[in-house]
């Protein structure tokens, strides 16, 4: 991808998944068990596979996730908070949070806006994906303004006029710009400076998702097809990059194991984090004697 077309795909990923969850606390690379290998291989193929098949991350959650890691990312946030300034805003998928949402805000909240977020990012990359698969494998670099096109500008406008999402996307705001000059020209000024303003409650919460969910539902009508899945070519085009990243090394599993509790697991869980083509990194453990999926983070490079 571009520049740009690589920024518009990840930055909501980074978001999310750097600044949802809390870094974690490893204390030594131990050796993988051949088991643990065979685990990894198959929890990413399985991520891929049902995400190709249903498109939507609740699935996905529901199959693999720990059922309470939105608790758990909330209790963890809390113990934080008080070990640390605990008036300072959380960073979440995307935007800014009172920490006093910890409390206000309902779990259903936070689930629904993780799924949106999600949702809205994987079709994202889906769409630029399928689009450009056949510049991808053969070696064709596309301008920013042949990128920007996997981006409607009904999506473009929504998000860039919403004052918690705007900017939160990496999107081109000089298209907003040409489609809307009174708001281009307020973001130029004193409101531009301020930046994105900070969620302060659950209304606005909910607000951001359903945002999230008219963006979504946006890009799906402007592709004319409301269950987007992997084009053959552009299968072809993840597998090369998917190569690519085998080679450096990139793609291989390691253990971490925390040293205190984290995520509501004891202190010396071994936590097994597994690469996917995607660039997720899915971080699984065992609980209750399955093992799961407890957080997901995204590494651009």
């Amino acid at each position: 991808m571009t520049r740009r077309a690589l920024r518009i795909a990840t930055t909501l990923i980074i978001i999310q998944s750097l600044l949802f969850f809390p870094a974690p606390v490893s204390r030594a690379q131990d050796g993988l068990t051949q088991a643990e290998i065979i685990l990894a291989k198959e929890t990413a193929d399985l991520f891929m596979k049902r995400l190709d098949e249903t498109g939507d991350f609740s699935s996905v959650i529901d199959e693999m996730y720990v059922e309470d890691f939105i608790e758990r990312y909330i209790q963890q946030q809390m113990h934080e908070g008080k070990e640390s300034d605990s008036f300072t805003d959380i960073y979440f998928a995307p935007g800014k949070y009172k920490r006093d949402l910890l409390k206000l805000a309902t779990v259903e909240d936070w689930r629904r806006l993780y799924i949106a977020a999600n949702n809205f990012m994987y079709h994202i990359i889906i769409t630029g994906l399928n689009k450009h698969a056949d510049d991808f494998l053969n070696g064709r670099e596309l301008d920013d303004e042949t990128a920007d096109k996997c981006i409607p500008s009904k999506v473009i406008e929504l998000f860039n006029n919403h004052p918690i999402l705007k900017g939160s996307f990496g999107f081109d705001d000089g298209k907003l710009g040409e489609s809307n000059p009174a708001e281009g020209a307020q973001r130029g000024g004193a409101q531009e400076e301020s930046g994105p303003k900070s969620v302060e409650t659950p209304e606005e919460m909910q607000d951001v998702t359903e945002t999230l969910q008219e963006g979504l539902r946006l890009l799906l009508d402007d592709q004319g097809d409301h269950s987007i899945r992997l084009t053959d070519s552009a299968k072809s085009a993840l597998a090369v990059n998917t190569l690519k990243l085998e080679e450096k090394g990139l793609m291989e599993p390691m253990i971490e194991v925390n040293d205190k509790k984290f995520l509501g697991l004891l202190p010396g869980t071994r936590i097994l984090a597994v690469p996917t083509p995607f660039r997720f990194w899915l971080e699984i453990a065992e609980v209750n004697g399955k093992h799961k999926i407890v957080r997901a983070q995204f590494w651009p490079d």
